[in-house]
């Protein structure tokens, strides 16, 4: 079944990432892409666009004739990626894997596992971390002949999750990559990137978005006829998302804009344990994934933090806001240590009651 084509024309809000990507694909005197380089380091906060950059100028860099930024949608390498079987582009993901059980599996995997973990790589799922016997096998991989004859792309979701060890051999392909062979590799914020994988990448930068894109692109991404996307909803989605639009649209999905003020009243309230029961129900209606539950008590927390600066700047006060900020503080940490998120929120009502008194 074809898809429509990524292309990184459609990005919103990135131009320098744009101007990156452009100068990459300029046709030089002899036809051919005039200045690809071996590897790029696509890197900046989640869900500003690097996953749809690296999408798009992929496509662009194995497509026969792109036009400009876009793919020409006409050619074999189109056609394989709108079909998502393209034999040069593979990738590997926090999130889609290829994960595997042991050193020997992964030996026997294909460059199909590779190819469909690129191509899958919407779905969503819990974020582990990437091994490195899966990042040795995606280079073992990448040492075979282009199929379609010409350029082949990997893309790595990304490098922050990667195994010490994978880092190491990641690093030794981009001193001597594979021929015709580039590497888009996603990280967050550089100063987490060693320096010797830094050298050997050109950086394009993804910067939060504006407030007025992320508005844009999640009335775009609405549902026809969502009454619980009122304006108000909207607007405190957009403050939550802090330039991202992948957590205003992840916010959306579990339904922080209507459902959640209400367990964080019985929360903050005076309703006693009660109010606490309450906010874990909204948390534990994520079901038995405790990676979700995990997602939606780090987004009840973050809500709080909101809703109490909006308080304190209402009255004038900001003896509740100090009051809440060590608590909240603990809460974000023990969510990070993979604490339950019941004992979570029943230290912060905990606390927030001591406070009260």
């Amino acid at each position: 079944m074809s898809r429509e084509l990524c292309s990184v024309a459609g990005l919103r809000g990135q131009e320098s990432a744009l101007r990156a990507f452009a100068a990459a694909l300029a046709v030089g005197v002899d036809g051919g892409p005039a200045r690809v380089a071996g590897a790029y380091l696509l890197h900046g906060p989640e869900g500003v666009g690097r996953g749809m950059g690296a999408a798009g100028f992929a496509t662009a860099l194995l497509c026969a004739n792109p036009r400009g930024l876009a793919p020409c949608g006409e050619c074999k390498a189109c056609g394989w990626n709108a079909a998502g079987t393209h034999p040069d582009l593979v990738g590997i993901s926090a999130e889609t894997g290829p994960f595997f059980k042991d050193d020997g599996e992964a030996r026997r995997s294909g460059p199909g596992q590779f190819i469909r973990a690129y191509h899958d790589g919407q779905k969503i799922r819990a974020r582990r971390r990437i091994p490195v016997r899966a990042v040795r096998r995606m280079l073992d991989v990448l040492s075979l002949s282009a199929a379609g004859g010409g350029r082949k792309v990997a893309v790595i979701d990304s490098l922050d999750e990667i195994e010490e060890e994978g880092v190491a051999t990641l690093l030794k392909s981009l001193e001597e990559p594979p021929p015709s062979t580039t590497f888009l590799v996603l990280a967050g914020g550089v100063d987490r990137v060693p320096d010797t994988i830094l050298s050997r990448c050109q950086r394009v930068r993804f910067r939060p978005l504006a407030p007025d894109v992320v508005r844009e692109l999640l009335l775009r991404a609405a549902p026809t006829g969502d009454d619980e996307l009122n304006d108000s909803a909207v607007e405190l989605l957009v403050r939550l998302a802090q330039g991202s639009i992948g957590r205003a649209l992840r916010a959306a999905r579990i339904g922080l804009h209507h459902q959640a003020p209400l367990a964080l009243r019985g929360l903050l309230g005076p309703a006693g344990p009660r109010g606490v029961d309450d906010a874990c129900a909204w948390v534990h209606a994520a079901g038995r994934d405790l990676a979700e539950q995990r997602v939606r008590t780090r987004e009840l927390l973050a809500l709080t933090m909101l809703l109490a600066r909006d308080r304190a700047a209402t009255s004038g006060g900001a003896s509740e806001l100090d009051a809440l900020l060590p608590a909240l503080t603990a809460g974000f940490e023990s969510v990070g240590a993979n604490v339950s998120p019941d004992l979570v929120l029943h230290a912060l009502w905990a606390r927030v009651a001591r406070a009260r008194r």
